[in-house]
């Protein structure tokens, strides 16, 4: 169950300042990148460990487009190496393919063909939610990196 369900589990108990809890972030999902990982340098996000790691954050945030409960939808960075991070992830997502599900990309043979990896929102309310969550963060001092 989601946060109302916890709440009125811990309200029923009879001492409910002794259970145990956990943050419940209603899938907010957390990606936490600790600061002994950026100790050699991002190399630009081109080193294999960087490369693994941009391709990992890249699906788990964006595979089915963040659409589903398991999805990385808040990324922890320390600040120091927020900027070069949120500039090498932006330069990896411009190279996805974006189109239908069903579209393939990049290639003359089939056979080694991609499918589209950036797709589009479900249906219209999700698209008016996606405007009203980037005017929101804009709002709130975000900028756009990619394009």
């Amino acid at each position: 169950g989601g946060s109302r369900a916890a709440d009125r589990l811990i309200k029923a108990h009879p001492e409910p300042h002794r259970l145990k809890l956990f943050l419940q972030l209603e899938a907010k999902n957390m990606g936490i990148y600790l600061p002994d990982l950026f100790e050699d340098g991002m190399d630009g996000g081109n080193s294999g460990d960087w490369n693994n790691i941009m391709g990992e954050t890249i699906a788990g945030t964006l595979s089915y487009n963040g659409q589903r409960c398991t999805a990385l939808k808040l990324l922890f960075v320390p600040k120091s190496h927020s900027e070069e991070f949120a500039t090498i992830l932006a330069k990896k997502v411009e190279t996805l393919s974006v189109g239908l599900p069903w579209e393939l990309h990049d290639s003359n043979d089939r056979s080694k063909a991609k499918y589209s990896q950036i797709t589009p929102l479900p249906n219209l309310s999700r698209v008016s939610y996606m405007k009203e969550l980037i005017a929101d963060a804009i709002e709130k001092g975000a900028s756009i990196i990619n394009q």
